[in-house]
């Protein structure tokens, strides 16, 4: 739940909207990095889902939604809306939760190490570059916070059965044209038989 985009993409718009309205100048620097990243996300999710583009050497699919996200967002939203004087620390809780989601995956089978890590690594880096423009003195909006997460919490809770990774699997054999989506399985099948027919040439 922590993790789902449909809490947290609803929550980080949310929150830049605030940031806009009062000229924040990490507003637009955020929805820039959420706007990069996701399409970055988005486009490793759908090269390996629609055409079965991934690294079979390090068991990469695509970059971890939960943990690029939560990366992105979480140390954003807790610093901005719970340490006034001290925003970093706010950005460090955030990243250390993160890090907890992203873990969360990997006893679920959800994703590997490389698509966990690499996924954190990539959100914390737009995260980052977004709270360098934090002002001077940042004041802690408690409400804004507060509003965003309920807002971003009545998406799953109105729409309990829709997943964002549905819509990705639809939107990746419709484009490529497969009857199913590639697969795990098949990724390391092909580098296995690639490195076969390397050795039998």
């Amino acid at each position: 739940m922590l993790g789902d985009s449909r809490l947290l993409l609803p929550a980080a718009v949310v929150l830049i909207a605030f940031g806009a309205f009062q000229r924040s100048r990490w507003s637009l620097r955020w929805a820039g990095s959420l706007c990069v990243i996701g399409t970055l996300v988005l486009s490793s999710k759908l090269a390996f889902l629609g055409w079965g583009i991934g690294l079979a050497r390090v068991d990469f699919t695509g970059f971890s939604g939960h943990a690029t996200l939560s990366a992105l967002i979480w140390p954003v939203l807790l610093a901005i809306g719970l340490t006034a004087r001290r925003p970093h620390w706010g950005a460090a809780a955030g990243l250390m939760l993160a890090a907890a989601i992203a873990y969360s995956r990997l006893p679920l089978n959800a994703h590997s190490w490389s698509e966990v890590v690499s996924g954190w690594l990539l959100g914390a880096s737009g995260a980052v570059w977004t709270l360098r423009r934090l002002d001077a003195s940042p004041t802690a909006r408690p409400g804004w916070l507060a509003t965003a997460l309920v807002i971003g919490a009545l998406i799953p809770l109105a729409f309990p059965q829709a997943t964002t990774h549905e819509a990705v699997v639809r939107l990746a054999t419709t484009l490529s044209g497969a009857k199913d989506p590639h697969a795990r399985s098949t990724l390391h099948e092909k580098s296995i038989t690639l490195e076969a027919k390397i050795l039998t040439d």
